[in-house]
């Protein structure tokens, strides 16, 4: 029953679109198995940290920006930030809304 009653929210809120793991609440995100939440593994090869390090922040700017539909304000404070710096790191990994 909670479960439908979040779809049918979500349907409501989000209106059209994909639904995306930063629509669903706290709570369902924490009863997911892990695979749903994949963990970086270091191949043997090695990894580029600067790499993972820059795909996980525009993963949380996305999140984020997904989150509050893009309002750039309550996603900056949702992470924590500075508007100026949000907009600054979506500069950097050049992400705007398509």
């Amino acid at each position: 029953r909670e479960l439908e009653n979040m779809i049918e929210r979500i349907v409501i809120l989000k209106g059209e679109g994909l639904v995306e793991t930063g629509d669903l609440s706290e709570k369902i995100l924490a009863s997911t198995p892990h695979s749903l939440h994949p963990r970086i593994q270091i191949p043997e090869s090695g990894i580029s940290f600067n790499t993972a390090v820059n795909e996980f922040e525009r993963e949380l700017i996305l999140q984020a920006l997904n989150r509050t539909n893009w309002v750039k304000n309550k996603a900056a404070k949702l992470l924590n930030l500075n508007r100026t710096t949000l907009v600054e790191k979506m500069k950097k990994i050049d992400l705007s809304r398509a």
